[in-house]
């Protein structure tokens, strides 16, 4: 471990300063509370999935559920929209074509390509997802109104979004 003292120089701040410093880093250091709701989110979820039998699944599994279309996609339309490599993306439709949530089935318009469909177990799964993911929402719903935690959701993907094109102006 590299200790701070010898990655950057010291400096003579006064009190006053550094309680100015610690106080704007906690105001706007809201990563941290979007890390600490995402856990919170994870934990709900994982737990009342695996209480419906969903017992080996993975957090990161996530990104296949949330990009594969009814009909299926295309391995590379999956990694494109989760911001991954393809090979990356090969890994964990691979693990959950070994769990049984999905299959690979060749491209009709593409006899080099596969297409990733879900099998009955995963779309059982995405329709207790769907239940679980409501009652989440219920439940926050208690403590916000349904009205600030639909304005919280549309903030975040704006955000997000404005984040997504900024990298990609800078890639």
């Amino acid at each position: 471990m590299v200790d701070a003292s010898e990655s950057s120089p010291r400096t003579s701040r006064d009190a006053d300063s550094i309680d100015a410093s610690l106080a704007t880093f906690g105001r706007h250091n809201f990563g941290v509370l979007l890390q600490q709701l995402s856990r919170d989110f994870e934990r709900r979820a994982r737990t009342t999935l695996r209480a419906r039998g969903h017992t080996r699944l993975q957090p990161s599994h996530q990104v296949v559920f949330a990009s594969l279309g009814r009909t299926g996609t295309r391995l590379t339309d999956l990694a494109r929209r989760a911001s991954m490599t393809k090979q990356a993306m090969g890994q964990i439709v691979d693990d959950l074509e070994r769990l049984g949530y999905v299959e690979r089935t060749p491209d009709p318009d593409d006899g080099r390509a596969k297409i990733v469909r879900f099998t009955p177990a995963g779309l059982d799964f995405v329709c207790d997802a769907a239940e679980v993911l409501a009652e989440i929402w219920h439940d926050y719903a208690e403590l916000l109104d349904a009205g600030e935690l639909d304005q919280l959701q549309r903030t975040l993907k704006m955000l997000l979004r404005g984040a997504q094109e900024e990298n990609e102006a800078a890639s």
